[in-house]
């Protein structure tokens, strides 16, 4: 392929993914269509960026493009590399997937640009996206860089092994994280307290995981072994939630001292 010639695409799917694809499209790729099961969800995005809106798999097999992005949930997509008859690069963009079984599996060519961060469309992305791509070289490789950096200046060469384990660090680090802000600000909201106030220490801690520090800057009861605030908070969190993810994180900072 030249790539100083337009590329082509289609999206698959309608959520944050394909959002995200179609707001950030590169000037020189054209969208030829979107489709997703959800045709409702499709046509919408179909009519707020103005590409076509495809109706079914076998409209996809009639648009000879140069890429498939498949936005979809990592189920969705072995069925889909099987059922659809194409000659186009799929990109998947799973943190889990194994796309060098999947493509022995369907006879399909697919390759993986994961992008390592929480793409939300309610919320304004205020640094480059890093997006990683796999470090062993295949057919697809030099195709696969020129893809991802028209969508960001970061990239990172990684192992599928290695990709697997950046996926579940991001799940602790990120979606757990996220549901201990979730869960505070409902308890906050409880007690009648502003969460805003908490504002200085969240960026406190996460000045500390930029600095690789940590462990090293662990504070709080569990680690000063203070067993009196402790059982004081245990008594103001008897029987809720957020009771026991407390006694599993106190024990957890307990045996790293």
């Amino acid at each position: 392929m030249n790539r100083k010639e337009n590329k082509t695409f289609i999206v698959i799917g309608a959520g944050n993914m394909a959002s995200y694809l179609l707001s950030h499209q590169p000037p020189v790729f054209t969208c030829m269509g979107i489709y997703s099961k959800t045709a409702a969800k499709a046509a919408l995005l179909s009519q707020q960026f103005g590409v076509p809106h495809l109706n079914s798999q076998s409209d996809i097999a009639a648009t000879p493009v140069d890429y498939i992005f498949l936005a979809v949930s990592d189920t969705a997509i072995p069925s889909l590399l099987h059922s659809i008859a194409t000659t186009a690069l799929f990109i998947s963009f799973s943190g889990m997937l194994d796309e060098h079984q999947l493509a022995i599996a369907s006879n399909k060519a697919i390759a993986t640009l994961w992008p390592l961060y929480s793409i939300n469309t309610t919320v304004k992305h205020s640094t480059p996206i890093p997006f990683i791509i796999n470090n062993e070289t295949t057919q697809h490789s030099a195709e696969l860089r020129f893809l991802a950096s028209q969508y960001s200046t970061t990239i990172i060469e990684l192992s599928y092994e290695q990709r697997k384990a950046a996926h579940l660090a991001a799940v602790v680090l990120n979606n757990f994280v996220n549901h201990l802000y979730a869960v505070t600000q409902a308890f906050c909201e409880e007690h009648q307290i502003d969460p805003l106030i908490l504002n200085p220490l969240v960026q406190q801690t996460a000045a500390q995981y930029a600095a690789l520090n940590a462990q090293n800057t662990q504070t709080g009861p569990a680690i000063r072994g203070d067993q009196d605030s402790i059982q004081k908070h245990l008594e103001i969190l008897q029987n809720s939630h957020l009771e026991s993810i407390y006694t599993l994180l106190t024990e957890s900072i307990k045996k790293s001292c």
